[in-house]
């Protein structure tokens, strides 16, 4: 393999999963993992060296470890970063002692930070940084094939990461950047979100970035929810030698322990009868052993959710042991989705998504999904009432007990294709009916206890204002709502024109005086507005799945293509398994695309996006630079062109290098940033060829 790390997969926020191919392990190393120190101490230790002797990557500090028996002794399928903690001469002395050793076993050689530690100025730190970023050059320009980690040190001071961009640019043989002090102090977590936002935009995303310094297991969702694809938990060791022990939740001093919540071997064994003593070798060995399972463990929960389940469920969770990670989280989402966009995947297959509260209203899938409804979604120009309903706990809302009686209602007129339904619901806002089947409204899950806060009226509201004013004014509004819900539409009342008639409902909604009141309502203003366009009998797109095939078009790909696709000309059938929609062209057979119900997404064949991809305004595309493409993944050294804002799992065609003819179709696994600053790495994923 010619390239170092790559990435397999982005996840929700800026965690990704990936290999690291060049690091002399017998296989690639996944990501993300924790990184465990290997010192005398624990080498000493039997169950240590039992327990981790398998691990994939390890950390060696201690000149004696680069020893050829060592590296290919029992340790011969795990990897290893030198992390020298000396003078940056004695580092180029050892590193031209060790050369032929590190480059035949793969070594990472971490260029070391000897600048004084202790609280410094700013011009200070920046004349020091200066100097000895100098030095690493001459370093990195004479060992051009040996591959190094930068550590990296800000001393609360994020501007001099200018000075590391300058020298990471220029060396291509730069592949880690080993952070030692970012999570030291988190009061400064606006900074730190800054420095990962600068990292993220400027630097080739096939960096490996590994969080070292004063970590907590704790810590480790979160980390990893930012973008760290490495954990060195070497201050455990520190932790084990002050007696302290990890729960996870809280780091107790050993002495306060009264009940071991572990079954690892040190918690079964002896570490109950040493926990009162002062002073014990022995007590500390098994601390050591305790806090590192601990940690392991952890990693290995927070890598089946990024496989599995809601991993920004358990990043939120996490945070509420560290207040200043809440926040860091809060304004990573607020302030920061235009950049969080582009490395984050927004839809989740399968998944069931719990909204946890106020930490939820605007993570990056559910921010995505709002701002993509406004601006995508237009009204259908035979429009003649717009009903807003509350939503229900089953999904998608059609099939709720309490929808199927509002459709009972609805449908006895037979203009209610010309009816425009909108839920609404939190923290989603305000849901256009056509586009119930997609991610996240398909699997979101919120505790209902019938009292709404004013952030969560605001956001509903916020978004059914800007709904209702793409519709025109004079559009009787039918709201079929009662508590929290009726609140949203009151306060959205005050900024849009339109009239809306509200059910006096003094049961609840389905009780049958309730329903003859929408019935009545309907009835009463059905004839207020006369729509410039009248469907047609036989308009096909009066079918609910019709309707919201269009609408999911638009959503995907821009306002206007759905109309363009889905025209009296498309047919749509389940398969036997009732997993997905088939589109057809009715003239010929051909299969336009594929709806999944697990997704929400349509995935476009070649014929499907010839309709639409020749089009001046169409964005999802890449242009491949050649005639045929072959394999199911493109990489970064195919690509000549591509659209803009491309995002992760986007439906994407592909053209010849001309942009005469559509030769493929995929999904995206990164994202136009990723194109636009890496040289290598996979970019999409192949689902069809020409």
């Amino acid at each position: 393999m010619d390239f170092f790390y790559e990435i397999l997969k982005n996840r929700i926020g800026f965690s990704r999963m990936g290999r690291i191919n060049e690091i002399g392990s017998s296989e690639p190393i996944k990501t993300p993992n924790i990184v465990i120190p290997i010192n005398k101490t624990l080498m000493n230790n039997f169950d240590f060296v039992d327990t981790f002797g398998c691990h994939e990557i390890f950390i060696i500090s201690d000149e004696i470890y680069l020893d050829e028996q060592f590296l290919d002794g029992m340790f011969i399928d795990s990897g290893f970063f030198y992390y020298y903690k000396g003078t940056v001469q004695q580092f180029i002395e050892i590193l031209e002692k060790k050369k032929e050793l590190i480059e035949q076993n793969k070594v990472i050689p971490i260029l070391p930070f000897s600048i004084p530690t202790t609280t410094v100025n700013f011009e200070f730190a920046e004349k020091e940084l200066d100097y000895y970023l100098k030095k690493l050059e001459i370093i990195l320009d004479k060992h051009p094939t040996i591959n190094f980690g930068l550590s990296v040190r800000f001393f609360d001071y994020y501007e001099v990461l200018e000075r590391y961009k300058e020298l990471i640019k220029k060396h291509d043989n730069i592949k880690l950047l080993n952070f030692l002090d970012i999570f030291d102090n988190l009061r400064f977590y606006r900074n730190k979100l800054e420095a990962i936002i600068k990292l993220k935009d400027d630097l080739d995303n096939n960096l490996v970035l590994m969080a070292s310094g004063r970590i907590l297991t704790k810590y480790i969702p979160i980390i990893v929810y930012l973008g760290f694809d490495l954990i060195n938990t070497s201050y455990l060791t520190h932790l084990s030698a002050e007696s302290f022990y990890d729960t996870i939740d809280n780091l107790l001093p050993a002495y306060k322990v009264r009940y071991l919540p572990c079954n690892c071997l040190s918690c079964q064994n002896r570490l109950k009868g040493l926990l009162e003593e002062k002073y014990s070798a022995d007590k500390i060995d098994l601390l050591c052993y305790h806090n590192f399972i601990v940690a392991r463990n952890y990693m290995y929960k927070t890598i089946q959710y990024l496989h599995t389940e809601d991993f920004r469920a358990l990043v939120e969770k996490s945070s509420l042991n560290e207040l200043n990670f809440k926040s860091l989280l809060k304004i990573c989402d607020k302030n920061y989705f235009e950049h969080l966009k582009y490395h984050s995947k927004m839809i989740q297959k399968n998944r069931k998504i719990n909204c946890l509260g106020p930490i939820s209203y605007y993570r990056p899938d559910f921010e995505y999904f709002r701002r993509n409804v406004l601006q995508t979604f237009t009204p259908e120009p035979w429009t003649k009432l717009i009903i807003l309903l509350p939503c229900s706990a089953k999904k998608p809302y059609s099939q709720s007990r309490s929808h199927q009686k509002f459709y009972e209602i609805i449908r006895k007129f037979s203009e209610f294709p010309s009816f425009q339904e909108i839920i609404l619901t939190s923290p989603l806002g305000a849901i256009p009916r056509q586009l119930e089947n997609i991610y996240p409204v398909n699997s979101y899950e919120i505790s209902v206890t019938g009292d709404w806060n004013s952030e969560e009226i605001e956001i509903a509201s916020n978004m059914l204002s800007e709904l209702l004013n793409k519709f025109d004014k004079k559009i009787p509004v039918i709201c079929h709502l009662d508590g929290g819900y009726l609140d949203i539409a009151k306060e959205a009342e005050e900024t849009i024109e339109q009239q809306l008639v509200f059910s006096n409902v003094d049961d609840h909604l389905t009780s049958d005086d309730a329903l003859k009141q929408l019935e009545n309502n309907l009835q009463n203003n059905i004839s207020e507005f006369k729509p410039k366009m009248n469907i047609s009998q036989d308009n096909k797109l009066t079918k609910s799945w019709r309707r919201k095939f269009a609408k999911i078009i638009d959503y995907q790909f821009g306002m206007g293509f759905g109309e363009k696709l889905i025209s009296e000309q498309v047919r749509y059938k389940r398969d036997h398994r009732n997993t997905r929609f088939y589109l057809e062209d009715k003239s010929n057979g051909d299969q336009l695309g594929t709806f999944k119900f697990s997704t929400g997404k349509i995935r476009l064949s070649i014929k499907g996006a010839e309709k639409i991809a020749y089009q001046s305004d169409f964005c999802n595309f890449i242009v491949f630079d050649g005639e045929v493409l072959k394999g199911n993944t493109l990489f970064m050294p195919g690509i000549k062109n591509y659209g803009p804002n491309l995002l992760p799992d986007q439906n994407v065609c592909i053209f010849d290098q001309q942009k005469e003819s559509i030769i493929a179709m995929g999904d995206m696994i990164t994202s136009s940033r990723f194109i636009q600053n890496s040289t290598s790495g996979k970019v999409v994923k192949i689902y069809e060829t020409k």
